[in-house]
């Protein structure tokens, strides 16, 4: 039988696919059917037929698998933050270990590996740490929150859901959230248009810290002519919410729609706060300014390192070389096991919250510097030769010359962090003439997400 697009078929979904989507096996092809979980026989129409596999999306469910669940919050199948909030908590984690057991196989050539057991979020609930949400002017009324889920094969981005509950934050956040809606829609102002140009308020993201610390970070467009209105929604918010700690307002010329701003134009309180991080019988500090990265989910992030730390095996006596270090959380929570810890980051910016979070935890022998990874050894200039090398990435995995120096530089060890199992396999195989992959774990930092995080241990041959 062969399968053409707008055919309905009749199917049971195996697994899932990194992405989300369930993958089936319909005469030898394999469907990847969006709304579909592992278990479920569903009806689904194809939206494309290739050769070799085809996209379809469930039209009806014809017996669902014994591991769907009520989802718990009224916006899921509207809202894009969440994706698998249908499917048992047990079951989201067992399958994105088999998707990054998948991609090692598959894309990096490892034969053999027996993964380590995945490491499951130690809070499956009101876990993030930080929220981006998005303004958007649709149909003459402004809308802030979450975007939707995408169209399929749409390359438009998802209107904006106006969500009034979030299961995946803190309580007081969605407050927040609803109460900068009321007002800037009242201001009159309209939301940023990233197609025209035109329009002020651009994204809200909110961070708090364990400690109990919040930070509400305002993104506008550049327009000196509505920074009143900012200005008043700032003191507005901290007047009635007395948990804020501090409130930016940064502007964006860019038209990209990401949640950064290049230009602080207001601020009450600190200009940063505080995370702590526990490790061991302690803890570690990290000071976080309104645009530094930090991994979204605390314990998450503290089993994470645990496992970059459990694989490295440090005895003291190593020069460790924390490649893509951001602001040095890999590189400081590690620094009491090591003689020597070199971090290396793009951004001069997060280079310096680096060096401010060596001194907060006292990590003398904790140093950064900014370079460009992309230039290989060139950005490793004048650098120690490391014993062993830390590699945290962006989502596309590291640049070919990066993996070039690596291979130069030969440590003993190579302890690999990934949040995409892809990319993560093809710098596994771009490793493996001089590196064998002895461990891998995943740790899932983002429950009903279809993201995973993955810790790698690559030995010297």
């Amino acid at each position: 039988m062969s399968i053409a697009k707008d055919d309905v078929i009749e199917c049971t979904i195996e697994s899932l696919a990194f992405g989300g989507r369930g993958v089936a096996r319909v005469d030898g092809m394999a469907v990847f059917v969006a709304g579909g979980l592992p278990g479920d026989v569903v009806s689904a129409r194809v939206l494309r037929a290739k050769k070799r596999f085809a996209e379809a999306e469930a039209v009806s469910l014809v017996k669902p698998s014994t591991h769907r669940v009520k989802p718990v919050c009224p916006h899921f199948g509207t809202c894009g933050g969440c994706a698998m909030q249908d499917l048992d908590y047990a079951e989201q984690l067992a399958q994105k270990a088999a998707q990054v057991e998948s991609a090692l196989a598959r894309i990096g050539r490892v034969e053999g590996l027996v993964m380590d057991p995945p490491v499951a979020s130690p809070e499956v609930w009101r876990y993030r740490n930080k929220m981006e949400f998005a303004f958007e002017q649709r149909d003459g009324e402004l809308h802030l929150g979450l975007r939707g889920n995408a169209a399929s094969g749409s390359r438009d981005l998802p209107p904006v859901v106006d969500v009034d509950e979030c299961h995946l934050c803190a309580g007081r956040d969605v407050d927040i959230l609803r109460r900068v809606r009321e007002i800037c829609r009242a201001s009159g102002v309209p939301a940023y248009d990233p197609r025209t140009g035109e329009g002020f308020w651009r994204h809200l993201v909110i961070r708090h810290a364990r400690a109990g610390e919040i930070m509400a970070h305002l993104i506008t467009a550049e327009a000196p002519d509505h920074y009143a209105q900012a200005e008043s929604l700032g003191e507005t918010l901290v007047a009635e919410f007395r948990t804020l700690t501090s409130f930016v307002h940064s502007s964006r010329s860019r038209r990209a729609p990401l949640a950064v701003g290049e230009q602080v134009e207001f601020r009450l309180g600190p200009k940063q706060i505080e995370e702590r991080l526990a490790r061991g019988d302690g803890e570690v500090r990290y000071h976080l300014s309104p645009n530094c990265f930090f991994q979204t989910n605390t314990p998450g992030a503290a089993k994470l390192f645990g496992a970059v730390a459990e694989y490295g095996e440090l005895t003291g006596t190593e020069t460790v070389l924390d490649l893509y270090c951001g602001i040095g959380a890999i590189a400081v929570y590690l620094a009491d096991r090591a003689a020597r810890v070199v971090g290396v980051e793009l951004s001069e910016e997060a280079v310096s919250k680096a060096w401010g979070s060596a001194k907060l935890n006292r990590a003398a022998n904790a140093e950064f510097h900014a370079a460009n990874l992309d230039n290989g050894l060139e950005g490793l200039e004048g650098l120690p030769r490391p014993d062993v090398v830390v590699v945290d990435p962006p989502r596309a995995g590291m640049s070919h010359p990066m993996a070039e120096a690596i291979l130069a530089l030969a440590p003993a060890k190579v302890l690999a962090v990934s949040c995409d199992p892809a990319t993560l396999a093809r710098d596994v195989g771009r490793l493996s003439a001089d590196y064998e992959l002895k461990r891998a774990r995943a740790v899932d930092m983002f429950p009903h997400t279809h993201h995973i995080e993955t810790v790698a241990l690559l030995v010297r041959r």
